[in-house]
């Protein structure tokens, strides 16, 4: 980005201070002042690098959901589909091989070899389907792929008109194909995979599944729509317990909703996801703000490490109102001291960013902060559900920080 672009951009981002609607105007009209020429360079190459990272975590993912119909007990039970699981794995790896060079990508073309091995030696499902589903989100990780919108996400209703008149006529009225592999409704196969693994296969360019004349003209609010409607085809008929929520709060909100595959939970999660995730409207009241906050934080610290400093800004900001500041009146209550160093933490981490720190100082906040935001998570809950909490937050940190703290160690190491 051109230096006299960058300085002007971030003076006048700190004239908007928290008005988000300047902010955006800002962003738009600031746009027209890039050098064409770096935008053609630069834009194009990190959207191509998202996609064939994209495509190889889809074929990992349907590895991890369709080997079990091809293996069992040891033996082939499917030939053509077994091939393919092999294949997955070789045109994943091929895609690994394209994509740039960065610390922790050895590591993963190792877990690959394992997984074309595991696939080779015909081992157990559930083995081949943990494996292929760690090394999607290593993947992920390493390539900062964003798999969860900020927003909340849009009700399944919206994409009925488009689910009748692009899907039905394959999949069925409500995903009852008579077709096994294109079937939408049978719980176990659809527990395998997440929102994102939905929204990832609408996407002519990451998934082989379409054209682009059938979905190529979505927006990314058509297709997450028409995830949480596919979703909602195999999911229970009975909505889970509210104190579910208190369990396993990273199940109610994002990035955990779209991210998280319900097979990996235990039962009693699982089917509550496989429930939450059809029925997006009906947790915003189940999620503390503070919940919110953390899956904000999250998706902004990974905005900001794959270099899109405006997104991670406004997800920050949105944490920061829509999470932290509904929560603070009790928080000081109950922790005066917690309260007055997130305060700090906040501002710190707002002007790290605006006045451009080192990458290293600006992602030690956003932990340091986010690690803050999880504890006066847990100051707030009632004791007796402390244990349970400590949990979820767990949950959330291990399925969602994969990679976080792995880069900044290996980033510190060659910086």
């Amino acid at each position: 980005m051109p230096k006299k672009f960058r300085q002007l951009w971030f003076r006048a981002v700190r004239m908007t201070r928290y008005r988000p609607f300047h902010y955006i105007a800002l962003l738009l009209s600031l746009w027209i002042w890039i050098d064409p020429a770096w935008a053609q360079q630069q834009l194009p190459d990190r959207k191509s690098e998202q996609d064939i990272a994209a495509k190889a975590l889809s074929l990992l993912s349907f590895v991890a959901v369709d080997y079990a119909e091809a293996v069992a007990d040891g033996a082939i039970r499917d030939r053509k589909l077994y091939r393919q699981q092999q294949n997955n794995v070789d045109v994943a790896t091929a895609l690994l091989q394209q994509l740039p060079d960065k610390p922790g990508r050895a590591q993963l073309e190792d877990s690959l070899k394992e997984l074309a091995r595991l696939i080779a030696d015909r081992a157990a499902p559930d083995l081949v389907r943990r494996r292929a589903n760690t090394a999607a989100d290593r993947l992920a990780a390493l390539y900062q792929l964003p798999r969860s919108p900020a927003e909340s996400l849009p009700s399944g209703d919206e994409a009925q008109a488009l689910y009748r008149d692009r899907c039905s006529r394959c999949h069925g009225v409500r995903g009852d194909a008579a077709q096994p592999e294109r079937r939408l409704d049978d719980p176990v196969r659809m527990a395998n995979l997440s929102l994102y693994d939905f929204y990832n296969v609408l996407e002519p360019t990451r998934n082989d599944a379409h054209d682009a004349d059938l979905d190529g003209d979505l927006s990314s609010r058509q297709r997450w729509a028409l995830a949480v409607l596919v979703a909602g085809f195999a999911a229970p008929d009975i909505a889970p317990a509210p104190q579910l929520a208190e369990k396993y709060p990273a199940l109610v909100g994002l990035p955990g909703m779209a991210v998280l595959r319900p097979a990996e939970l235990p039962e009693e999660a699982r089917n509550a996801l496989m429930w939450w995730r059809a029925h997006p409207a009906e947790t915003r009241h189940l999620q503390h703000p503070l919940a919110r906050a953390a899956g904000l934080l999250y998706l902004a610290q990974a905005a900001y490490r794959a270099g899109d400093i405006a997104s991670a800004y406004h997800q920050l900001m949105l944490a920061l109102r829509e999470g932290y500041l509904e929560s603070r009146p009790q928080l000081a209550e109950r922790n005066a001291a917690l309260t007055a160093q997130l305060d700090q933490q906040w501002q710190e981490l707002r002007g790290a960013i605006l006045d451009q720190a080192p990458t290293n100082e600006v992602i030690e906040k956003f932990q340091r902060l986010q690690s803050n935001v999880v504890r006066a998570r847990e100051k707030l809950q009632p004791s007796s559900g402390s244990g349970i909490y400590g949990w979820g937050a767990l949950l959330f940190i291990a399925a969602l920080g994969l990679g976080v703290l792995l880069w900044y160690r290996l980033r510190s190491r060659h910086s």
